[in-house]
């Protein structure tokens, strides 16, 4: 096992209900907070108003913002820094996806530090020294952002979609009851991105820690099977709920132990693909990720060989023939859920090679000219070579 630091700073209250308690759990640390959501159903649903009641009968003042779109905007980061200095809030809770997620712990870090959020992305690239505490409360199973320290914004002006290290969440209540609601492309979408975390670290090509791979292993064919009983019955709440954890403990470094530097070539394109196209993250990981995988075995067939035998109970003592026997029973599997194939599966934009260059171009600029670790893109073409297959069904 290679040397590592691992924190887990998040409290976490699980269980059907527990949104209801978010007043009852905060009421003696602060008074004055930013409640900020998504752009959606959960002003329509009540679900907006019903936390804003929790806060407001334990005598919190609750302020607002413009709700926060998919591909968190700097515009948001903004704003919601103004609310934060203007109204001296002492926590930002948000209430939605990994976007929310995202922006809050941004707008948490450069109103606390009195930061234009520009700057710890772009700029200067500040280290964030000190930031107002943050309660996550996802309303999907997808990126576990809830539980690490990381945030994902796109520049407006731009298209670019950057990361920073921002501050883990003081808080995140996970409430499956939260997630019913969820229609059943988007669930499947954010499975998509719950597998590509897992992913990032389990294919790393790393064979230095024989527990944390198992570890890997177990939250793939936990993953697997929520999303098998939820095809069938999209309110199995049981089933939501395993999806909620997988997520959690995904991207919440406990994954990461031991084994190093993760393979982000999926997450690395396609976040510059949707911070250009403003398409759907998961969406986008659940083509690209099968793609990649093709892409890789020929030159590092060791780790695809060991989930094809792993998850697939695949027997071929040649590791290449094993890793393609998996993918192929992995293709299979994704169709048997209804994951998008193709591009056009999420999106009807004019996907179009000119795009691709761009996206390409922003990726190998955000990440030094390397996307990926173990066979990674270093070339414009090649990575539009690759989004060029999305095109096309599998």
């Amino acid at each position: 096992m290679k040397s590592f630091e691992y924190t887990a700073p998040v409290k976490v209250h699980f269980g059907n209900g527990e949104r209801k308690k978010i007043g009852e759990y905060i009421k003696n640390k602060y008074t004055n907070v930013l409640l900020i959501t998504a752009e959606g159903p959960f002003r329509k649903n009540g679900l907006f108003q019903e936390i804003q009641k929790s806060l407001v009968d334990q005598g919190i003042t609750v302020h607002e913002m413009s709700d926060i779109e998919s591909n968190p905007k700097l515009s948001s980061a903004r704003e919601g820094r103004q609310v934060c200095i203007k109204n001296k809030v002492d926590c930002v809770i948000a209430l939605g996806g990994g976007s929310v997620i995202d922006c809050a712990k941004t707008i948490a870090a450069a109103a606390k530090m009195d930061v234009d959020p520009y700057d710890l992305l772009w700029g200067e690239r500040l280290p964030v020294t000190n930031a107002l505490p943050v309660v996550a409360v996802p309303t999907i199973a997808a990126t576990g952002t809830e539980m690490n320290d990381f945030s994902v914004i796109v520049n407006d002006d731009t298209k670019e979609k950057f990361y920073c290290q921002t501050l883990f969440p003081e808080m995140a209540v996970l409430d499956p009851e939260i997630t019913l609601s969820v229609p059943k492309n988007l669930t499947i979408w954010g499975i998509m991105d719950i597998l590509s975390h897992i992913y990032e670290f389990y294919f790393n090509n790393c064979d230095a820690s024989p527990t944390q791979t198992f570890v890997s292993e177990s939250l793939i064919r936990a993953t697997m099977a929520a999303a098998e009983k939820l095809h069938k019955d999209m309110q199995d709440v049981e089933a939501r709920g395993e999806l909620l954890w997988c997520a959690a403990l995904a991207w919440g470094g406990l994954t990461k132990v031991g084994r190093g530097d993760p393979d982000m070539a999926c997450h690395g394109i396609e976040e510059s693909f949707s911070g250009y196209f403003d398409t759907h993250h998961g969406a986008c990981l659940g083509v690209l990720t099968p793609r990649w995988m093709d892409h890789t075995i020929p030159h590092v067939p060791g780790p695809f060989a060991r989930f094809a035998k792993h998850i697939f109970g695949v027997n071929n003592k040649d590791k290449e023939k094993a890793a393609y026997e998996g993918l192929e029973l992995y293709h299979k599997w994704l169709k048997s859920i209804d994951a998008p194939n193709i591009f056009s599966d999420f999106s009807d934009i004019d996907f179009n090679e000119e795009g691709f260059g761009i996206v390409a171009e922003h990726a190998l600029k955000i990440y030094g000219g390397k996307v990926g670790n173990i066979y990674p893109f270093t070339e414009k073409d090649s990575i539009v070579a690759f989004l060029m297959k999305g095109l096309e069904k599998y």
